[in-house]
Order: structure tokens, then C-alpha cells, then sequence
């Protein structure tokens, strides 16, 4: 094959971000994806009619990459309401927005579940947030620094209640982050937090998948190469399983720290832990919620950390006369597939009625690498910059923050970097 200015490894957002910048700035690029479609842990399959997202995803409508890199009126998004559903006492009780959802909010006060004292310091936590977010100075992309704290010291150190932390911050929060220690730094999440309250939580119509797809279709046509795994790398080459060899000026590793260390040997900081989830699908005649929500559990010794309905929140979920639930099995549950799949049914049964009993299993996702370690002594092993070496560069959300806003700017500052170098 002929030389191009560009060979990206990896077709998640990052590598298709990275890719899309470099088209635009007349860049020739080929995109290597060693899977049979774009979009890595970003993607939906199709069952029985239903599409179901490899783990529990949704896009928030304030991240500033999203509106600078994607369509997002063609991605057709539905939107959940604000706030949540907790799981307190085997209750649910509802923590609203009290910006955008004024009457909830007090409904939550009234009902004991905000008290005065930590809705004030919510109140003025995001006044905060929302004005250093402005300023861009809560940016996540930021270089980490000695003295960041966790998430749970952030909101202790800001008074909150022990009991609103365990019934709101952590099922919520813990449900976005994966973990219900809250050992998130504190600069992910006030990134998070202001996003919440900035706008609006979302899925495409098309699922979660119809993002990478659409970054997908802006690329040159043949571009994009599939099935192709990489070997090994060296600067302006790039060697396949099976021996082919190709070349480029410039190389970009756009996969996950793993792979990106063992390709790219001494080059790249070690990987950092996983944190996996499993997310369990189910077929039901109707939604057993009556407004579009989430649903997060508050109990340490339940099988649900959240449960959603996304055909209540866009087109194409379910197909007509039915609807899909998603239940994400907490972390913690050691229970079989099969055990967990019961447990979650016999739980939502006694949360949301009798309904919950036809609900058939469609599916269970397993996403052992869901999401990089976002500690703030993780963070702080990121790169420096994109560029490893002369030719060579990096890029994903584990170089900036692991969400799809952090691997869109990932990809954008590497084709910067690669435009910045090679003139």
C-alpha cells in the first residue's frame, strides 16, 4: 500500500475524532480496527428487535466536544428527566432538580429525602461548579496535581451529610463512576456534576452506537480498515498480524492503555486498573415507569445499582408493543448470570409490581474494561502530551478523562499534535 500522512490505531472515538480532524485539514489517514465496526466500548447490538448498549451509557448534553465535533439534531435524542428515582428503604424516592424541576425539589425536602442543610450546600456547590466551569477552570483534561482529593472527601469537606452521600452522591455518582467508594477524583467529578446541571442526559435514537457511526461517516471513503490487528509499531511503520507492513509519516495509538503498552513498549505509562460492569436486558410488554427516569439503588445489599427503560427515552429501543429494561447489576454482586437475572426480577417486583414477572431475559453484557481508574493518584500517571515520539503519538480517554467528552478531545489535541509537527 501506498504511504499517507496518517495511520490511526484504533476506531473508538478517540481514533475516529483524531481521524476526522485530520481529514478536515486535508491530512490522507488510514483508521485500523482490529473489531468489525467503529466505535469501541461505545457501541449497541441488536437483539430480537431490541438495541442494547454494551453497558449502561448515556450522553450528556452540555459536553462542549460533542457540540464542537457531532450532529447532534441528527442523532435524534431523547432525554431523560432530571434527577432520580433513589431505592431508600425498598421506597423510591425521588432527589429532582430543583433549577429545572422546582416542585420535585420540594416534594424531595417534604419527604425527608434532601434535608434543608444539604439542599443549601447543593445550591451552593453548584453556583460554584457551574461559574469555574465557565471560567474554564474545572476542566478535566487539566494535568493532575498533588493534593486532589476523592470525590467523597470533596463532599465531605463541603459538609454534606453522611446520610444524603449514601442515599444520593453515591447511588447516583457511584452508578455514573462505577464504584461505590467514590474514590473518583474531585476534579472529574465537579466536571460531571456541572454537566448534569447544564443540561440534559440523553440516548440516540440509533443507540449509543450511532455516535462512533456517524463520526465514522464523515471519514474518506475507504479510510477506515476493519478486522485489522496491530502487532507492533515503530515510528512510520506499522506492522499486522500476518505480516503486513505498512507505512506513514505519523502514527497515532488510539486504543486503551493496555494495548497501547503492549505496542508501544516503555513508551507509555503502565495501564492503570479496570472497572467493569454487568448490565442485564429485559424484554417487557410495557415500561413499569411512567415518566422517562433513572432508577438508582441505595442499598448496599441489593442486585441493582440502577435500572432504566431506554425505549421510554428514544425511538428505536424496542420495537412497537414492548419495551427494554436495562438493570446494572451492582458491582459487588457475586451472583451467577442466571442467579442475578432472578434476583434482579424478584427485586423489581417488589419495587415496581407484579408487572416486572413477564419481563424475559434478553441478554446479559459483560464489559470487563468499561473504565479506566479515575483516582486522583491515576490521573496523575496520564501523558504529558499526546507525542511519545518523533512520529509517534497517543491518544484515548485514558489520556484525559474517561468519559466521551475525554476521548473526543483525546483524539482532536493528538490530530493537533500530529498537525503541529509535521506542518
Amino acid at each position: 500500500m501506498s504511504d499517507v500522512d496518517c495511520i490511526i490505531v484504533g476506531a473508538g472515538l478517540a481514533g475516529l475524532a483524531c481521524a476526522r480532524e485530520l481529514s478536515k485539514a486535508g491530512r490522507s489517514l488510514l483508521l485500523l480496527e482490529a473489531g468489525d465496526c467503529p466505535g469501541g466500548r461505545v457501541a449497541t447490538d441488536r437483539v430480537e428487535g431490541f438495541q442494547i448498549d454494551r453497558g449502561f451509557q448515556v450522553y450528556l448534553e452540555a459536553y462542549p466536544e460533542g457540540r464542537r465535533q457531532l450532529d447532534l439534531a441528527a442523532l435524534q435524542f431523547g432525554w431523560f428527566e432530571p434527577g432520580a428515582l433513589v431505592v431508600d428503604g425498598g421506597r423510591l424516592r425521588e432527589v429532582s432538580d430543583p433549577w429545572r424541576r422546582p416542585w420535585a425539589a420540594v416534594k424531595s425536602l417534604l419527604s425527608g429525602m434532601v434535608g434543608v442543610g444539604d439542599g443549601l450546600r447543593t445550591s451552593r456547590l453548584r453556583s460554584r461548579l457551574l461559574a469555574a466551569c465557565r471560567a474554564g477552570s474545572l476542566d478535566p483534561q487539566l494535568p493532575g496535581v498533588a493534593g486532589e482529593r476523592s470525590t467523597r472527601a470533596f463532599l465531605e469537606a463541603n459538609g454534606f451529610s453522611e446520610a444524603f452521600i449514601a442515599r444520593f452522591f453515591n447511588p447516583f455518582f457511584g452508578g455514573v463512576f462505577l464504584e461505590h467508594g467514590l474514590e473518583t477524583s474531585e476534579s472529574i467529578f465537579g466536571f460531571t456534576f456541572a454537566m448534569f446541571a447544564l443540561g440534559r442526559a440523553g440516548l440516540p435514537a440509533g443507540g449509543m452506537g450511532a455516535i462512533p457511526t456517524q463520526l465514522a461517516a464523515t471519514l474518506p471513503s475507504g479510510s477506515l480498515r476493519l478486522g485489522a490487528r496491530v502487532e507492533s509499531i515503530a515510528p512510520g511503520h506499522v506492522a499486522l498480524a500476518g505480516g503486513e507492513s505498512l507505512s506513514a509519516r505519523s502514527v497515532v495509538v488510539a486504543t486503551d492503555a493496555d494495548v497501547a503498552a503492549r505496542i508501544l513498549p516503555g513508551m507509555v505509562p503502565a495501564p492503570r486498573a479496570w472497572k467493569s460492569t454487568r448490565m442485564v436486558a429485559f424484554a417487557a410488554p410495557k415500561s413499569p415507569l411512567d415518566r422517562p427516569i433513572l432508577v438508582v439503588g441505595s442499598d448496599d445489599s441489593g442486585t441493582i445499582d440502577n435500572l432504566s427503560v431506554p425505549s421510554d427515552i428514544a425511538a428505536g429501543y424496542a420495537p412497537p408493543g414492548a419495551a427494554l429494561v436495562l438493570v446494572t447489576v451492582r458491582p459487588e454482586c457475586t451472583l451467577s448470570d442466571v442467579d442475578a437475572v432472578l434476583a434482579a426480577k424478584r427485586e423489581a417486583v417488589k419495587l415496581l409490581g407484579a408487572g416486572a414477572q413477564a419481563w424475559e431475559h434478553l441478554k446479559t453484557v459483560h464489559v470487563p474494561r468499561s473504565l479506566p481508574d479515575e483516582t486522583p493518584a491515576a490521573r496523575r500517571l496520564r501523558p504529558a502530551s499526546p507525542r511519545v515520539a518523533d512520529g509517534l503519538f497517543v491518544a484515548g480517554d485514558w489520556c484525559t478523562s474517561a468519559s466521551i467528552n475525554g476521548a473526543l478531545v483525546s483524539g482532536r489535541l493528538a490530530a493537533e499534535a500530529v498537525l503541529s509537527e509535521r506542518g
